[in-house]
This record gives C-alpha cells, sequence and structure tokens, in this order.
C-alpha cells in the first residue's frame, strides 16, 4: 500500500513539475522567413489569396471560404479559421484560431526586387495552455513551418 502511496504522489509531482514548467514557457512563439520569388508581387498575392487551390500544393484537407474568411481542415482533421486583416500586393496580414486551442496572427511583406518579389513572413503563434505550450515545443517550430510554407509557395508560383 506504501509503494502504491509513494509511487502516486511521484506521478502526482511530476504532473505539477510538467505544468509548472509549461506556465514558465511564454505563450506566444514566433517564426520568420524569407525568400525570393521570380514572379511580380501580384501574381505571389493571387496564388496566396486563390486559397482553394491550396491543397494542391501545401499538406491540407480542404478550405472553405466563410463569409469573414476561410477555414483548413488539414490532414490531421483540425480546423483552423483565418480572417484577413489585409490582402494587399505589398503587404499580407492574418488571424488565424484553431480548434487545436492556439491562435495567432501571419504577416508577409511583399517587396518587388530585380528579378521577382522578396517575400518576408512573421507567424506568431499563442498557446494559452501550459499543456499546450510544451507539446508545441516538442512539435511544431514556426520557423520551420514558415520556411516549408515559403518553399511550397515559391515552387507553386515560379510554374505558372
Amino acid at each position: 500500500m506504501r509503494i502504491l502511496i509513494l509511487s502516486l504522489f511521484a506521478v502526482a509531482l511530476l504532473v505539477v513539475l510538467i505544468l509548472f514548467i509549461g506556465w514558465l514557457l511564454p505563450a506566444t512563439r514566433e517564426g520568420r522567413a524569407e525568400t525570393t520569388i521570380a514572379a511580380p508581387p501580384d501574381l505571389v498575392l493571387a496564388v496566396i489569396a486563390d486559397v482553394e487551390t491550396q491543397p494542391e500544393w501545401r499538406d491540407l484537407g480542404t478550405v472553405t471560404r466563410t463569409e469573414t474568411g476561410w477555414f483548413e481542415m488539414t490532414s490531421r482533421g483540425e480546423r483552423i479559421e483565418f480572417v484577413a486583416d489585409d490582402m494587399s500586393a505589398d503587404r499580407i496580414s492574418l488571424r488565424f484560431t484553431s480548434d487545436a486551442g492556439y491562435s495567432g496572427e501571419w504577416q508577409a511583406l511583399l517587396e518587388p526586387v530585380s528579378g521577382g518579389t522578396r517575400i518576408a513572413v512573421i507567424e506568431r503563434v499563442t498557446v494559452p495552455s501550459p499543456l499546450g505550450r510544451i507539446m508545441a515545443r516538442l512539435l511544431f517550430d514556426p520557423t520551420e513551418f514558415a520556411t516549408t510554407y515559403l518553399a511550397k509557395l515559391k515552387a507553386r508560383v515560379e510554374e505558372q
């Protein structure tokens, strides 16, 4: 009986420690990436804004337009809702909320350069849950996500 009580106490202490560590982690993380795409800004914007075709070049299940924006269903079944605050040839600003318990913003600056468009992306993700923060640290790197997105966007735009 004593071993059972000590085991339960150890498990409870471990859970408290994990939650405490998660609570100490910042709720918001940021990822940045940039690339140059051999196309004018209006074409880059057109590919980004054509959200219904994004499952063709990104790892997405489906995309559905709504009155206020659109939502993506990922291949894992997660629903992410997007609202565009700005969609112009020089700046894109989106807000998003996931049913997995996080939210954030995605911004892109598009700058015409010799031979195409320089696009710089910043993605900020806020995870309120301490346990979610730990899981996000282990499973999601916003810089890697932004870099992968830009590589796929570049390939899609330049094939057109």
